[in-house]
Order: C-alpha cells, then structure tokens, then sequence
C-alpha cells in the first residue's frame, strides 16, 4: 500500500527533525547529553512555533495518522 501526502516546506522539515530525534533518543547516549537536548528542543520549537501541546507538530501527526 502506498500513501501520497502533500506537506508543506515546513512540514517537512517538522517530519525530518521529528525522525532524526527519534532515531537520536533511541539510538544514541541522548538522554544524557544536555546539549544535544538543547539543540533538539530549539528545533521543537521552531518547527512547532512554541511549546503548545497541540500545535503544528501536533496537527502534522495527525494529518499523517489520518492520510489515505
């Protein structure tokens, strides 16, 4: 099965930074590096436009979750 989205320029990058830190937590020494966490949660923030639980980051998800 295949899915086609349309995102926009920033979704995409939501997308990339979303996976890149998925991969960092799981796969790295993340969880102790403050500074790596820094630099993730200033991504967070940019792509999310703020720390708001339910913002774009958010919406993206679901935008994937609900895509046929």
């Amino acid at each position: 099965m295949s899915i086609h989205l349309i995102v926009s320029e920033a979704e995409q990058m939501a997308i990339v930074n979303s996976l890149a830190f998925y991969n960092d937590w799981h796969a790295t020494d993340l969880p102790s590096d403050a500074e790596s966490k820094e630099q993730w949660l200033m991504s967070f923030r940019e792509d999310n436009g703020g720390r708001a639980w339910n913002g774009p980051v958010d919406q993206l998800a679901t935008k994937i979750a609900t895509s046929k």
